[in-house]
């Protein structure tokens, strides 16, 4: 009597209101593709698209955080947090890429996009998404610092000939002008193929939380 062979298994199937969520995911990304594509100008969204990378921030800010003076508040309330959160994002966003593998947006032409690491070919989460995000919640936590460092002379001539001297209006217009780019930039991710409706979101999510986890950890560790 011959040995018997086990049937192939079928992959598995997703639940049906994943997959309706799948689904819709899909058909709404694909309208603010298709729908952007013919009004969002492509340098811009390519140019958003390097701002974000992180071979690009993280050199400028680690430039930024060493010619800064230590007494200044921006080295260890700003730049520091924007610093250990860059850390962080990657490796976070790398684990998360890694467990769920889902693949980008069929629809888009990823030619051009070149990966930090290999698990950055994954969609879910966005990291540009995650990064600007915490970018920009690491400038709202650092509201009072900037107020401090506007002292310097240099600064508060242009705050004096621009603002009036008002120097909250100039740091809440400063955080204002960083949470567009931000927001315009997840924006982009959609608009050049890159990722879906739901990944932008939960990598959005994800930056606004690490921020929050750094600097609750500086604190904790007395660093700010």
């Amino acid at each position: 009597m011959g040995q018997g062979h086990d049937p192939p298994k079928s992959p598995p199937v997703a639940p049906p209101l994943l997959r309706r969520i799948h689904d819709l995911d899909n058909a709404v990304s694909f309208y603010i593709h298709t729908l952007t594509s013919s009004i969002a100008p492509k340098p811009l969204l390519r140019f958003l698209e390097l701002l974000a990378d992180f071979r690009f921030f993280f050199p400028v800010s680690f430039a930024l955080f060493l010619g800064t003076p230590s007494s200044s508040p921006l080295r260890s309330h700003l730049l520091l947090p924007l610093l250990l959160c860059s850390l962080l994002d990657l490796l976070f966003i790398a684990l998360v890429k890694f467990l769920v593998r889902r693949s980008r947006p069929s629809y888009a032409n990823h030619s051009q996009y070149n990966a930090v690491v290999p698990v950055d070919n994954f969609s879910f989460p966005s990291g540009h998404s995650s990064r600007v995000c915490f970018v920009a919640s690491v400038f709202s936590l650092s509201r009072p610092s900037l107020l401090a460092d506007l002292h310097h002379p240099r600064v508060a001539i242009f705050v004096h000939r621009w603002f009036g001297g008002d120097q909250a209006l100039a740091v809440d217009l400063l955080v204002a002008a960083v949470w567009a780019w931000a927001v315009t930039t997840v924006i982009s991710r959609i608009a050049l193929g890159r990722h879906y409706v739901i990944d932008v979101f939960f990598g959005a999510c994800f930056g606004v939380l690490e921020a929050l986890f750094t600097f609750r950890l500086l604190e904790f560790r007395g660093l700010l």
